[in-house]
């Protein structure tokens, strides 16, 4: 009986080990990719224009994500300025607004889920 209280000891501390070093494992965190597409890709504006720019937030399968906030800058805000941020729809949509103030070029940069694109607006005059 002795010897069988031993194995069942060392079975448990062997199991209980093998917890532990699991436990302490080292893994890489899940991380799933995800895309931000951005139409059109490049706007031409004019003064006091207010131009629509849509952008879509997919997934990894290309799936939409639903109420993801996407964040949009100017990288010139004199040549055009942009509605600064946007909830996606339930089809990974969303909206944006861009004003044409004046002569020149600028990129719009759209950020989401640690994504960004970017598209180009080039004031074409009045």
């Amino acid at each position: 009986m002795k010897l069988f209280h031993q194995k069942a000891m060392l079975f448990s501390l062997t199991c209980l080990g093998i917890i532990v070093l699991n436990s302490c494992a080292q893994t890489t965190p899940y991380e799933e990719e995800k895309r931000i597409i951005v139409s059109p890709h490049k706007l031409s504006a004019h003064s006091g224009s207010e131009d629509p720019v849509f952008v879509k937030v997919l997934d990894k399968q290309g799936g939409p994500l639903f109420g993801m906030k996407v964040t949009a800058t100017s990288t010139s805000p004199t040549v055009a300025t942009v509605t600064p941020e946007k909830i996606t729809d339930p089809a990974g949509k969303a909206v944006f607004i861009v004003h044409g103030i004046s002569p020149g070029t600028t990129k719009i940069i759209f950020s989401a889920v640690e994504q960004k694109a970017a598209m180009e607006v080039v004031f074409i005059g009045h």
